[in-house]
């Protein structure tokens, strides 16, 4: 019996070391690829795989597949990152290459670089008081939508609301009796068909049509 759980331990171990394993081929792939590392900070690597492979007390062979699932998610992210905040700010924008006059490229450049620094500073801080709260996520994600839905209310005080994904969903969040701009349901329908499956979307559409 003790035999069999030295066994068990030893097997528990070594699964946990080959999560391990990947994980640091990840980061060192990540690292191997400077030209990514503007998109994320090695601390926030180092975050993204830390949580994705750490396994709760007793962990069982499903939080095992899930830990695996979630590095793979990471996987992804880093190795084909895209920079949503700078679609979004794009967007926000309305630059489009059809749209930019030459002339007026190395004064649309300056802004974006600006919007971007600061966007990211602005970003990092909301994080890092995220991290040091007490909060566990599912209050944090309550205090995120309070700041969303600030940000929206805040929106519809403009003359023309800028369309972007992410004001899109500022606006989701606010009273539904506020008026929305003409743009909206058919940015956020756009927005919902790249944020989530099929599947699921088709699911969505069933329960809001009955």
């Amino acid at each position: 019996m003790e035999q069999s759980s030295n066994a068990e331990k030893q097997g528990r171990y070594r699964k946990k070391e080959q999560l391990r394993r990947q994980a640091d081929q990840i980061l060192r792939k990540w690292q191997l690829e400077p030209w990514k590392h503007h998109l994320k900070s090695l601390h926030e690597i180092h975050h993204l795989l830390e949580s994705a492979i750490k396994l709760p007390s007793g962990w069982t062979d499903e939080d095992y597949s899930n830990a695996e699932k979630r590095l793979y998610h990471v996987y992804s992210e880093v190795v084909s990152p895209v920079n949503q905040l700078s679609t979004d700010l794009h967007e926000s924008r309305k630059i489009t290459f059809e749209s930019i006059n030459p002339f007026d490229l190395p004064n649309i450049n300056a802004d974006l670089k600006r919007a971007e620094e600061n966007t990211n500073a602005l970003a990092s801080h909301i994080i890092s008081a995220l991290k040091l709260s007490d909060c566990n996520e599912a209050d944090q994600a309550a205090a995120l939508m309070e700041a969303m839905r600030f940000v929206g209310r805040n929106l519809t005080n403009n003359r023309e609301i800028p369309c972007s994904s992410a004001t899109t969903m500022c606006l989701a969040t606010i009273n539904p009796i506020c008026a929305r701009p003409t743009w909206f349901t058919k940015k956020l329908a756009s927005t919902l068909s790249k944020l989530i499956h099929p599947e699921l979307l088709h699911e969505i559409g069933e329960y809001l049509s009955n």
